[in-house]
This record gives C-alpha cells, structure tokens and sequence, in this order.
C-alpha cells in the first residue's frame, strides 16, 4: 500500500518517536534491509536480524534506552527490541508499532506469563503480530495497549514513592464454542490481529 493510500490514522506508526529513533537508523537500515522486496518477507527479516544481532539480557537497559542504542550495544529486554525492530521499519518505511500485553504460552521454563513488549506491523490493510525477542509465542499474546513506543503504552505509571509488593498474575486457556481447549503453538504462518486501522 503506498503511502497516500494509507489510513491517516496509522500515519503516526511511520514516524520517528521517542524510543524508535528511525531518522537516526535510516542509513544503517537502508542498507541491511532497503534491497527486499517490500512487505511481509521484509518485515520478518528485520525481526530475524533483530533476534539475531542483539542479546536477551535482563537489567541490561534502563527506562530511556532507544532503539539507537540498542543497536550500538546488542543486548535488552523484550522492550528494546520491539524498539529497534520498530525503527528499522520505520526507516525502510513500514509502518510499525509497540504493543504491550502478556506472553501467555511462553515456555514455563521462563517463569509465569509475565508482561511483554512486542511489535504489530501494518501490511496490506492488517496488523501483524512480531516478536523480535522470540521469548514468547505470538499467538499466546494477550493485548494491552499498542502505541508509537514504550512512552505511550506503559501498563504502569508511578508517581512518588513506591513499595513493591509481590505481582501475582493468573491466565487460563478457555475452551473455545466447539469446546475444544486450543493452547497457543509456534507457528511459521503469519498472525494478524485485526484487519482495520
């Protein structure tokens, strides 16, 4: 879809924001990436490079790291990496934005479900499901919020003093109408949330 055809509101997800820093990117990604044909293959090649070129590292980041620095120092949480697989599209001009929800179906071994930072890219109309992390399943992805970047979709807010108490979060799989139980599976197939704006 070219660009004057594409829905006003989705405009902002092409832009640079404060975390995905795609004017600062755009070289480095034109480069990598601006030979693929534009859509879908493109799109998961970023999240494969992305997923390949930077390290899961817990505390290795803090509140206001950006995509650009993610990618001088190759490591961060689930949130860094949505950041800068964010600002590669954005610089090879695909629309994409940060989404926050629970990974639930990601691998026990990880812990409980827990809160996780991942990417939605539009193509063709629809929003698609990415996480560049790869610590989740996307189809386990129970939605919060979805925005331009962390600093529009925190699923928190704290204002003066804070003392921690233990976070308890409980999901269940629910059989669906036919009363099957389906729990969420890895799969190749590309998964789309919505086919709107």
């Amino acid at each position: 879809m070219w660009v004057p055809q594409l829905p006003a509101e989705v405009l902002p997800y092409l832009y640079p924001s404060r975390y995905c820093e795609s004017d600062r990117l755009n070289t480095y990604a034109m480069a990598q990436f601006g030979h693929l044909w534009q859509g879908y293959g493109r799109v998961q090649a970023i999240c494969d490079w992305v997923r390949q070129h930077v390290r899961f590292e817990s505390g290795s980041s803090t509140g206001t790291t950006g995509a650009a620095e993610t990618l001088v120092h190759r490591r961060g949480v689930c949130r860094d990496f949505a950041h800068l697989m964010i600002a590669m599209c954005r610089a090879v001009n695909i629309l994409a934005r940060f989404t926050t929800g629970l990974d639930y179906g990601a691998d026990p071994i990880l812990g409980p479900p827990d809160f996780h930072a991942y990417v939605e890219a539009y193509l063709g109309g629809r929003w698609y499901l990415f996480d560049p992390s790869g610590t989740a399943i996307p189809m386990g992805f129970v939605r919060i919020n979805a925005g331009r970047d962390a600093a529009d979709t925190a699923y928190a807010s704290i204002f003066g003093n804070v003392w921690p108490t233990r976070r308890r979060l409980l999901i269940e799989a629910q059989p669906g109408v036919d009363g099957v139980l389906r729990e969420p599976w890895r799969t190749a197939d590309a998964l789309s949330t919505d086919d709107g704006p």
